[in-house]
């Protein structure tokens, strides 16, 4: 191949349409097993007829909309990409051939060249001393020579002639796939392509916009793909938990009748009333307390992304245990040691005893209570407003990322939405923490990233408080679902959200220290228990 042909065209040999081709092939089988898919799910709800399963059923049918919808979309943008890989093909095989020849002619053209200003020098050397029929023979070789040259150059115009065409077919081939793609995905296509010609500059850049389209629509289809399945797993792990309550309020009620539920619902509110009132009148024991600063410790890293810092609240678990509770109260500062921003670290329920009366606060009172009663102040939200007054929060205006897994990332939540924090929150950090019923009451400049498993039931238990405002999308909540195991695991949630979100979302950096920054942390550590 002609190396200045080459540089010339190089662009005409993007692609790989033999690669390109079994993948179109991928799209379209994906789109049938898509419809397999839809139709399944709506086989499954097709004969339901009981209240119970009404929302697991709606859930189904709108899954199965959604992936007839993403059927088409898979399938046309198989077919567009299909037709245009072998249309590539073809275009540079034909190319191929061209640029073949062109570069033979292009690497004889030198020494054609040298001969003929050879023979040119020749004949006047040999004008000078020779004699006419050498002058003859001279001539008719540099005639020759030139011939050659000619030929040689007609052979590249006419090479560079079928590579431009090749240049502009494959413009049109890329133009056809687009078009069709864009059909394919009508419904809420982007109109990027409304003005070709801010895209159409040279076919190399063609490919690299069609590549790099492709790709991001594709991930889009199946993010989006993936993220209705997991919501319906989620919907139907409701639906199991309530058929589990029904089988239960069934299993009482026939081994004790009416009398029983009644029994048992007064057991159960009878419970509620007394961890609303130990939360509301009771105070926590605030215990020991001490700060490190980690500036001169080479020794300690700190956490560099979402995945570190869940890892970090899982192990205030385990160091707090069922006897106190670990809140960290973190200040990132700078150089000069002033405080750039405040990361507030809230541990889950480790205290299960309904009786507990001197283990840690965050216990089983204070999840009920935050579940099923939010407007009473916990003694674990009270601690957690005493760690941030003794740290120095409120002595400070630089804003505040609460974080947590489980109940931590309730509790994260709630105090998010305080009013008294108005401007303050910056971002909030959750993992299998049920917060969505905080959407409509946690302001709309905080960022709010949680991370759940579509088959934890933890989050999915919103209870009293969930709002139809609460499932208005907002443009800074981002959620990360996953389908794994072990379904409700601090160490789980952190190996997830490193690979969902290895990177922090623009603005959460203030939040984690970093030497390239030249910022380091200095962490309030504080124990609490019930009094």
């Amino acid at each position: 191949m002609s190396r200045g042909i080459a540089e010339e065209f190089s662009d005409v040999f993007d692609g790989r349409p033999d690669e390109l081709a079994p993948r179109a092939q991928q799209l379209i089988d994906a789109a049938e097993a898509i419809t397999a898919a839809a139709d399944a799910l709506r086989d499954l709800v097709a004969d339901q007829r009981s209240l119970a399963t009404d929302s697991a059923g709606k859930a189904a049918t709108d899954a199965a909309d959604a992936l007839t919808a993403a059927r088409g979309r898979y399938a046309g943008t198989g077919r567009a990409l299909r037709t245009y890989a072998v249309d590539l093909e073809a275009i540079q095989r034909t190319a191929r051939v061209a640029s073949d020849q062109a570069g033979a002619a292009e690497d004889h053209l030198p020494g054609l060249e040298g001969e003929v200003r050879d023979l040119q020098t020749e004949r006047v050397r040999v004008e000078a001393t020779g004699t006419d029929a050498q002058i003859d023979t001279l001539d008719d070789d540099t005639r020759r020579a030139h011939a050659a040259v000619t030929q040689a150059n007609a052979q590249l115009d006419a090479a560079r002639r079928v590579l431009s065409d090749a240049r502009e077919d494959i413009y049109q081939a890329a133009s056809r796939a687009i078009e069709r793609i864009e059909t394919a995905i009508a419904d809420g296509a982007d109109t990027w392509g409304d003005n070709w010609d801010q895209f159409w500059e040279g076919v190399g850049k063609v490919l690299s916009v069609i590549g790099e389209w492709v790709k991001d629509f594709l991930a889009t289809v199946v993010e989006a793909l993936q993220q209705v399945l997991l919501a319906l797993v989620s919907a139907l792990v409701v639906l199991l938990l309530i058929m589990i309550v029904a089988a239960l309020a069934g299993l009482i009620f026939t081994l004790f009748g009416a009398i029983g539920l009644v029994l048992a619902a007064a057991l159960v509110a009878a419970l509620l009333l007394m961890f609303v009132l130990r939360e509301a009148l009771g105070t926590p024991t605030a215990g020991p307390s001490w700060v490190k600063d980690f500036a001169d410790d080479p020794d300690y890293v700190p956490p560099a992304g979402y995945g570190d810092l869940i890892q970090q609240v899982g192990d205030q678990d385990r160091l707090g245990g069922e006897d106190s509770t670990e809140i960290r109260v973190v200040a990132i500062t700078d150089d000069a040691g002033t405080v750039v921003g405040w990361r507030v670290q809230l541990p889950s329920t480790q205290n299960w005893s309904p009786f507990n009366t001197s283990g840690g606060v965050n216990d089983l009172s204070a999840d009920a209570v935050l579940s099923l009663a939010p407007g009473v102040r916990t003694q674990y939200e009270k601690a957690v407003w005493d760690a941030m007054q003794k740290a120095g929060v409120m002595d400070s205006d630089a804003p505040i990322m609460f974080t947590g897994w489980s109940l931590g990332g309730m509790m994260a939540g709630k105090l998010a939405s305080d009013p008294s924090l108005a401007g303050r929150v910056g971002a909030v950090v959750t993992a299998g923490s049920a917060i969505d019923k905080q959407a409509s009451e946690i302001p709309g400049d905080v960022r709010v990233t949680q991370f759940n498993n579509a088959v934890d039931p933890v989050h999915t238990l919103e209870f009293v408080g969930l709002d139809p405002s609460d499932y208005i999308p907002r443009p800074n909540w981002e959620t990360h679902r996953t389908l794994t195991w072990p379904v409700h695991d601090s160490s789980m949630y952190a190996d997830q959200a490193r690979s969902l979100a290895p990177d922090v979302r623009p603005g959460d950096e203030v939040f984690f220290a970093n030497e390239s920054t030249g910022t380091h942390e200095v962490v309030w550590y504080g124990q609490y228990s019930r009094k």
